[in-house]
């Protein structure tokens, strides 16, 4: 193996140093763009990838092209070594491919901070499968090669994912590999053995069949039935063979996905320093001792109900809050036929205010599949979660790597973020109509315009002042000729509102009778079966970044006159003349009768 001389290297860095925006470049950038160049063609090839900062190695060019492009863009970042021209085969130990797999990095690292001596504590289950999981990192496939045993595993079944591949398929290509190394190797012989090393990961996930108008969950005592017990719909999908007979294969017409939380939350207390962290909640100092300030979650009054409700479960700071959220996407073109797919997302918030919320500690539990959006099934596709979040709050056992000793950890669903039309579906409440705030429920004040048809919230607001305040007797600035009198609405509290749903009669056309004058609850959601459910006084929150971008969107869109954005027409100047007394702002009418705004 050839080996690259390191002070060379280090001489290219010209290749950054010496190349200028006005094209003022170094003689030293001019000869190593010049090697570059005969070294990439040094082949014969007829085009190469252009490594410049705009092309980054993805599209093909001709000599002068790549020249061109390295004069007016310079050399893209990280390309000392021109590893997708020829260099990629030498060793150099400094300078990491970043294709390269790093598993075994990230469990080095990871390794450092369990400090556990098994001869002196026994370790659970789950931190043995750990270090059975450390020891593949370090053990090579065989004497002949710097592979790791765990390298090798990974890589296959990151390609059996990426690919496709069938488990026999996978068996057979590991077969291949087992015949073609020597007989000493350390490599599992099948997909089973590759998937016992990998448990110690605890990322393991479950493939629920679903029927395909989300009647049912094939799931626990109707695991094997195979077809839908309420519509009698196939669980696989049905093909018409040559015969022109329908063969039913074994592919499922609709699947969820579901990945346990529970292993996930035990592995943040293998960590010595996220163990130490997740009860930083409770005995973190904050910067700010002010108690009129928010610095956490658990300055909140929903954290606190939550402990009031359970002063056991308030008492050990390692037991965790959690936050879900959801929402739709679609994970094909745009252009494609729609498919809309529902990821759920969950967060713990006992970390400090620096890593809630950050990428490493977002769990995905569920993918909740399409074509279309769950709607009121939503409960169904929560079934698994719902019975895993309510083992944890009986407790499972976990190992404490700051405390060093066992402990129960319980875990508690705290509230959910969504945009409002998610937050519709999670609560169970229509938001849309007359009565479709979740907040005011049956007593909102809200109206329909005349012209507009749309409903209005305008003036009720006023509701929300002081009794004395003078806005409540203005009859000319708000609604003409209006007082308000009332106060603001009643929120309902966890506990009323599961009486309300005691109350809800199903209707001869289905949902609840009273739906849309009454109510307009559409379905009960599953949170209220959490044996807490009672003491959330936030089960749901909405998005801000999405109020904002809706908001900022209509004030501008009004401000420049956008035709066909704009809120401000035709009918809701006519609107205003209703309900409003403003008549410098009403529409005019000129001789010919044709209408236009002041």
């Amino acid at each position: 193996m050839v080996c690259i001389d390191l002070r060379m290297v280090v001489d290219r860095s010209a290749m950054y140093s010496g190349w200028r925006d006005d094209g003022g470049h170094t003689a030293e950038w001019g000869e190593i763009t010049n090697a570059f160049v005969r070294h990439a063609f040094a082949s014969g090839a007829i085009v190469v990838k252009c490594p410049c900062s705009r092309c980054r190695n993805f599209k093909l060019m001709h000599d002068n092209e790549v020249q061109l492009h390295l004069c007016k863009y310079g050399f893209m970042p990280d390309y000392l070594v021109w590893r997708e021209h020829g260099e990629g085969h030498h060793n150099v130990e400094s300078i990491r491919n970043e294709d390269e797999d790093r598993m075994d990095e990230m469990l080095t690292d990871l390794g450092r901070e369990f400090e556990i001596n098994p001869e002196e504590v026994p370790p659970p289950e789950e931190v043995r499968k750990f270090y059975t999981l450390l020891a593949a990192s370090d053990k090579t496939v065989h004497e002949g090669t710097n592979v790791t045993v765990l390298q090798a595993v990974t890589r296959l079944m990151a390609m059996k994912s990426k690919y496709n591949f069938s488990n026999k398929c996978y068996n057979d290509i590991v077969k291949l590999i087992i015949d073609l190394i020597p007989s000493n190797h350390a490599m599992p012989k099948d997909l089973y053995q590759s998937k016992k090393m990998l448990a110690g990961l605890g990322m393991n996930y479950e493939k629920i069949d679903a029927c395909e108008d989300n009647c049912m969950l094939f799931w626990k005592e109707n695991k094997d039935d195979t077809h839908c017990i309420y519509c009698g719909k196939s669980r696989y999908v049905e093909v018409t063979d040559d015969d022109g007979e329908i063969v039913t294969t074994k592919v499922a017409v609709k699947q969820l996905r579901y990945m346990p939380i529970t292993q996930r939350l035990k592995r943040l207390y293998l960590s010595k320093e996220t163990a130490k962290k997740m009860r930083w909640h409770k005995e973190g100092i904050r910067e700010r001792q002010d108690s009129d300030i928010m610095a956490h979650p658990a300055d909140g009054e929903a954290w606190q109900a939550l402990d009031r409700f359970d002063a056991d479960f308030a008492r050990d700071p390692r037991n965790v809050r959690l936050g879900l959220s959801t929402d739709g996407f679609t994970p094909f073109n745009t252009s494609a036929t729609p498919y809309s797919c529902w990821p759920v997302f969950i967060m713990p918030y006992n970390l400090p205010p620096d890593m809630c919320l950050k990428e490493g500690f977002i769990f995905l539990a569920l993918v909740i599949p399409g074509p279309k959006h769950p709607g009121k099934n939503i409960n169904l596709y929560m079934q698994p979660l719902i019975e895993e979040l309510k083992e944890l709050w009986k407790g499972v056992n976990a190992y404490d790597s700051y405390l060093k000793h066992e402990f129960t950890l319980r875990a508690a669903y705290l509230w959910s973020v969504h945009d409002l039309l998610a937050y519709g579906i999670w609560a169970g409440w229509c938001v849309h109509g007359q009565l479709c705030c979740p907040i005011c429920m049956a007593d909102s004040d809200s109206f329909r315009l005349k012209h507009g048809k749309k409903v209005c919230f305008f003036d009720c607001h006023r509701r929300f002042l002081p009794l004395n305040h003078h806005f409540r007797n203005d009859t000319q600035s708000f609604r003409k000729g209006k007082r308000v009198r009332e106060g603001p609405p009643k929120r309902l509290n966890g506990e009323e509102i599961i009486q309300w749903h005691q109350q809800l009669k199903d209707s001869n056309e289905g949902g609840f009778i009273g739906y849309g004058v009454e109510h307009n609850w559409t379905h009960i959601s599953f949170l209220w079966e959490l044996p807490y459910a009672k003491a959330l006084i936030l089960p749901h929150n909405i998005d801000l970044m999405h109020q904002e971008r809706n908001v900022a969107e209509s004030i501008i869109s009004m401000c420049f006159d956008i035709t066909g954005q704009t809120k401000d027409n035709l009918n809701a100047r006519k609107d205003l003349a209703d309900i409003c007394d403003r008549p410098w702002l009403e529409v005019r009418v000129n001789p010919s009768g044709n209408e236009s705004r002041p």
